[in-house]
């Protein structure tokens, strides 16, 4: 794997540290036949894979983190999974062109700068099969979070850890994915209390498919 940026090798820091940052699991869910060959890129501590270990899928873990690689590994050991788990730079997938009928991305192309994300949707693009489904996940404008920590790039922030946020629109995302058509996308929006004070959280949750035609 090629020497990452400071940005991105903060989150290898903040794992070692903390070790898993994301408790429990989720019930993400992929309507795909069960022999269906499918990537999360930016896998974290075993999250997502945790809910997708046991659905006959032949699944694919990846992160730049080493140390959220051996994390998953072990939430899927714990659990009898199976998935098969790698240090790799989303920016350079190691994987064959139009290898995966799916590829989940969540809460990844947003800790990337602008040249960043345009490399790694490219890559994501890539390895998706034609028909196949990109599962895209990111905060909003209208998370509160938006605006806070050192303004690295429009719409992008640097908190103290070193990790970049950066917050979309729905015409931001879908620049990114032009070679694919968007099948569904929401805006969920939520609030979380501190100290008395309410705040606005938001996710942009997205489908894009990958045409059969020749693109």
């Amino acid at each position: 794997m090629n020497r990452l940026a400071a940005h991105i090798a903060a989150w290898d820091k903040e794992y070692s540290r903390k070790g898993g940052l994301w408790r429990g699991t989720t019930n993400f869910a992929l309507d795909l036949p069960k022999d269906s060959r499918v990537l999360e890129v930016g896998c974290g501590n075993g999250k997502n894979v945790s809910a997708l270990c046991h659905r006959g899928f032949e699944l694919y873990a990846v992160d730049s983190s080493p140390k959220a690689v051996e994390l998953t590994e072990r939430v899927v050991k714990q659990l009898g999974g199976e998935a098969d788990c790698r240090a790799m730079d989303v920016r350079s997938l190691e994987f064959v062109n139009g290898f995966f009928d799916a590829v989940v991305c969540f809460h990844v192309l947003g800790h990337l700068l602008s040249d960043e994300r345009v490399a790694a949707a490219g890559e994501c693009v890539r390895v998706l099969k034609p028909g196949g489904k990109l599962y895209f996940k990111e905060f909003g404008l209208k998370d509160f979070r938006c605006g806070k920590g050192t303004l690295v790039e429009e719409g992008s922030f640097r908190r103290r850890t070193g990790i970049v946020t950066h917050y979309f629109s729905l015409d931001e995302a879908g620049a990114l994915f032009t070679r694919l058509g968007l099948e569904s996308h929401l805006f969920e929006d939520w609030s979380v209390c501190f100290r008395g004070v309410s705040y606005p959280r938001q996710e942009l949750n997205a489908v894009f498919c990958k045409p059969r035609r020749k693109c």
